[in-house]
């Protein structure tokens, strides 16, 4: 038994390298391989990885020339990987000291699908648009929070049985919440998904302002598609559409009282200091769900 980490990746040499050496500095007692599956436009991801090689890493490097969606270079990177427990893990993500220890302790007692707890890193960008990004799309993953089981997971940071990842089809090919589509579809199957907060990380978010809230727009789109509209009724349909203004402030609701709630104290205050905005935030997730319930249109091809 061992571990298999993947990190896909696309014009990533800002930020793999730091991944790659947060990774690499772990201490853990059984046999690590980290595969980096790119493709990017140049050479600069590749030269990185080679040159973090020569400290003798079981390190490999897949590139593709056809740009491929996250979760199909998850998909590659499974394929190719030899470890029984998998690790994915984004390219802007740094794994905290004695995480890999501690994922490798869940899933040797009994864990099988299950996701570690992702912090801000503030040492790169603490910019407003990063707390705006980090606390709409990260409000389940405070290390504050207590262990415990799961309806979705991020795959920014998931942790798989190879063999029940292979068995269940892996990520579907789509450009955005990959992670939301396989972990539904995982718990329809029966499987049972948790949280572990001892496995901490790190991510950057450096997207700008309008980047961020086109990520929200299409959160809301995408989220139609994949949770709701298989069992829309044309009923169901005009009743979301008068009450989903409501639904978007319960939600954003939601995410403020958890960040309140499990954030240490500092974080605590940025979060009332920004609650309005990114209350208003949501408001672009109900444009991009009310554009899907009148459209029809799909899930959205924009990465």
């Amino acid at each position: 038994m061992n571990i298999s980490v993947i990190i896909p990746s696309y014009n990533t040499q800002d930020s793999i390298e730091d991944t790659l050496l947060h990774l690499v500095q772990q201490k853990i007692d059984v046999e690590c391989e980290i595969i980096v599956v790119d493709c990017s436009e140049h050479n600069l991801v590749e030269q990185i990885v080679e040159r973090i090689k020569e400290s003798s890493v079981k390190l490999r490097y897949i590139y593709k020339k056809e740009r491929f969606n996250p979760g199909e270079g998850r998909n590659i990177g499974a394929r190719e990987a030899w470890g029984s427990l998998l690790i994915f893990i984004d390219a802007d993500v740094a794994l905290a000291p004695g995480s890999l220890q501690a994922a490798w302790n869940h899933f040797t007692a009994g864990k099988q699908i299950f996701g570690g707890a992702l912090e801000l890193d503030t040492s790169v960008n603490s910019s407003f648009a990063a707390y705006i990004e980090h606390y709409f799309f990260n409000h389940e993953s405070q290390r504050g929070r207590p262990e415990c089981e799961r309806k979705n997971l991020s795959s920014a940071l998931m942790f798989f049985d190879r063999e029940i990842f292979i068995q269940e089809g892996g990520f579907k090919d789509i450009p955005r919440m990959q992670d939301t589509e396989l972990t539904e579809r995982l718990r329809r199957q029966g499987h049972h998904l948790f949280f572990c907060p001892d496995v901490l990380a790190f991510q950057k978010q450096d997207s700008p302002l309008p980047k961020v809230l086109k990520k929200i727009y299409i959160n809301g789109q995408n989220l139609y598609y994949i949770r709701y509209h298989n069992s829309m009724s044309l009923v169901k349909r005009v009743v979301f559409f008068i009450v989903l203004p409501l639904i978007t402030i319960i939600k954003m609701g939601r995410i403020i009282i958890r960040h309140l709630v499990y954030q240490p104290p500092l974080r605590k205050l940025i979060m009332l200091a920004i609650g309005f905005p990114l209350l208003v935030s949501g408001f672009f997730w109900m444009a991009g769900f009310y554009n899907a319930l009148i459209t029809e249109k799909g899930i959205s091809a924009e990465r």
